[in-house]
């Protein structure tokens, strides 16, 4: 079986890293109820981290490492492929180069951050509305032929269900 490359924009590493670790992790908070004692709340996924390292080997292995590093200098999100997964937007958020005394031998470490901010953005709008200010929560549920209970335990965090702010966003079911 052949392993694809890995890449990053168009940047593609000549040999895949020695090791390349992905992070799942989940935002789940303990938060204290007077009265109630404390209650579990799961604020969804956290975007992946890839980490990894590797080295360049061979008499060009110094310019290797300065592509390598004019990709992460350009700052810009780009679409990461990892050998055996399906390609995401990520940002390449750290390059090290490692020190270590051997000729023609350039050790590296690096991180991603999945970056799906565009897609973010295009479901958000899709399940969610943004106040023009001084509407209520009761003229959004008219408006999506929904009712208030409805979103008000969608909404947790509105505190104020007759005054929303200019900007606020009501997650819609």
């Amino acid at each position: 079986m052949k392993i694809q490359p890995m890449s990053y924009k168009n940047y593609v590493w000549p040999f895949n890293p020695k090791q390349v670790e992905v992070a799942y992790s989940r935002n789940i908070q303990n938060l204290k109820l007077p009265l109630y004692g404390s209650v579990l709340q799961d604020l969804g996924f956290d975007k992946r981290v890839v980490t990894g390292s590797g080295e360049f080997i061979g008499s060009g292995c110094m310019e290797e490492f300065s592509r390598l590093a004019a990709v992460f200098a350009s700052g810009e999100s780009g679409l990461l492929r990892l050998p055996g997964d399906t390609p995401f937007p990520a940002a390449f958020a750290s390059l090290k180069m490692i020190g270590e005394a051997q000729p023609d031998c350039v050790s590296y470490s690096f991180v991603f951050v999945e970056d799906d901010a565009g897609t973010e953005e295009a479901s958000l709008s899709e399940t969610s509305y943004v106040c023009k200010g001084g509407e209520s929560l009761w003229e959004v549920a008219n408006l999506y032929g929904t009712d208030v209970d409805t979103l008000k335990n969608l909404n947790p965090l509105i505190q104020w269900p007759n005054a929303l702010e200019g900007g606020q966003k009501v997650v819609l079911p």
